[in-house]
């Protein structure tokens, strides 16, 4: 369409930010995978794939809040999300202004893993020559409903082939959703899933191998329900956990 602006992967956008490495603690830190911070109010959570934290129950964690490992933030409790696939990360303290990691706010979470073919990406920490980096991958989100008529499972498949066989599980995937002149909404960088184990791997999408399913995050919604101080006028004021579309 003649002066419609189609987005494109911004691999500076701000949104990214959000996106954080969780490491186990002293006496060895360790790299345990990609968190996703999030944030409605006051309260603060990360979410990552529930097979990273599932044996590491007891394990005391942290996240980097600087990429060079100099500041950290504990967790004060893991477990797994309502929903298979995810798990929710509390953090013991607010993240501190001006730091490498910046809490995604929660109308930046889409409420389905359909983005209608938006460009997306997966962002995955690493570890390289002694600091954390963000790994920004291109990928086509395709919809796999082979013998499951009832469910629709959601596929990440590397667009560079260089890609294939990374190991991409936890990291979330953000998509640049086009302005919407029927709601009157701009264009908008969103996180829509979290790359879990792809199980069945029997689809070959475009000739490539599967990355992970895409799990969506509508546990978020309830994870960070938060009541606000009631006002002067004595009416109750709540922040919902609804996830914005």
């Amino acid at each position: 369409m003649p002066g419609c602006h189609v987005p494109t992967r911004d691999r500076a956008a701000a949104e990214i930010r959000a996106v954080a490495p969780l490491i186990t603690c002293e006496p060895t830190p360790r790299l345990v995978g990609t968190v996703t911070v999030v944030a409605n109010g006051d309260r603060v959570i990360g979410v990552t794939s529930a097979e990273l934290l599932r044996p590491l129950q007891g394990t005391p964690l942290q996240l980097v809040t600087r990429l060079d490992g100099t500041a950290t933030v504990p967790i004060t409790s893991y477990g797994m999300g309502r929903y298979m696939g995810l798990a929710i990360v509390e953090l013991e303290d607010t993240i501190p202004d001006g730091h490498d990691v910046v809490p995604l706010p929660i109308s930046a979470v889409h409420a389905t893993v359909n983005t209608h073919g938006a460009p997306s990406v997966l962002v995955l920490i690493t570890f390289e020559d002694g600091a954390y980096r963000r790994k920004v991958i291109d990928i086509d989100v395709d919809a796999d409903d082979v013998g499951q008529s009832d469910h629709v499972v959601y596929l990440a498949i590397p667009i560079d082939p260089a890609h294939a066989g990374l190991a991409v599980e936890g990291a979330p995937a953000f998509g640049w959703l086009p302005p919407d002149p029927v709601l009157r909404r701009p264009s908008e960088v969103v996180v829509f899933a979290i790359a879990y184990p792809h199980r069945a791997r029997h689809a070959k999408p475009h000739g490539l191998p599967v990355f992970a399913e895409l799990v969506g995050l509508d546990d978020l919604g309830r994870a960070l329900l938060v009541a606000a101080p009631t006002p002067a006028d004595d009416r109750p004021k709540i922040v919902t956990g609804e996830i914005g579309d």
